[in-house]
C-alpha cells in the first residue's frame, strides 16, 4: 500500500516535505452528469418491416424492445431500420440460397442486428457458427444480438457496452 500512496501524493501536486506546500485545485468529476457514449460509432440494425415479394409489412414492436433501442441510442449507437425477410405467412425463411444476417450486415455496414424473442426477425437466419447473444428484457422477452460469422468478438464487446449502458441508467 505504500507505493500507491506515494504515487497518489506525487500526482496530487502536494509536496509534504518541502518548505512551501503548493496545493493544486482538484478537477471536479462530473462523470455522473456526462452522457455515456460507450457505443459511439456502432451501427445496429433492427427490423422495422417484413419483406414479402415487392411489398412490406410494418412491424409493431413491444414497449420493452423499444426501451432497449433507446438504451442503445443513448449509449451512442446509430440505429438503422432494415427489412427482415419473410417468405410466407408461416414464418418460413429461405435459408438455403443466402444468409440474411450477412447480407444486411454488408449492405447497411452494420456491426450487429437486434430483435426481441417475440419477433420472427433474424432468428431463422442465425445458422450454426453465427454469434448471437441474448439479454433479458422485462416481461419475459429477450433482446437478441446477431452478428456476421466473423464478428463474434466485436459482437460480444457491443453486448457488453449495452450491459454497461443499462447499469448506468439503472444506477
Amino acid at each position: 500500500m505504500r507505493d500507491p500512496s506515494l504515487m497518489l501524493i506525487a500526482l496530487s501536486g502536494i509536496d509534504p516535505e518541502g518548505q512551501v506546500m503548493v496545493e493544486v485545485p482538484l478537477v471536479q468529476n462530473n462523470s455522473p452528469f456526462a452522457v455515456m457514449q460507450v457505443l459511439a460509432g456502432r451501427r445496429v440494425g433492427y427490423a422495422d418491416r417484413y419483406g414479402r415479394g415487392d411489398g412490406h409489412e410494418p412491424i409493431q414492436h413491444r414497449a420493452p424492445f423499444m426501451r432497449a433501442l433507446d438504451v442503445l441510442r443513448r449509449a451512442g449507437a446509430q440505429l438503422i431500420p432494415v427489412p427482415a425477410q419473410r417468405v410466407d405467412g408461416t414464418l418460413t425463411f429461405n435459408l438455403h440460397t443466402h444468409n440474411e444476417i450477412d447480407e444486411l450486415v454488408n449492405e447497411y455496414r452494420l456491426d450487429a442486428l437486434v430483435s426481441d424473442s417475440q419477433s420472427a426477425a433474424f432468428h431463422g437466419a442465425c445458422w450454426s457458427g453465427y454469434p448471437r447473444f441474448g439479454e433479458t428484457l422485462e416481461g419475459g422477452a429477450t433482446l437478441w444480438f446477431y452478428g456476421a460469422r466473423w464478428s463474434k468478438d466485436s459482437l460480444a464487446a457491443l453486448v457488453q457496452g449495452y450491459r454497461n449502458a443499462c447499469c448506468v441508467e439503472n444506477a
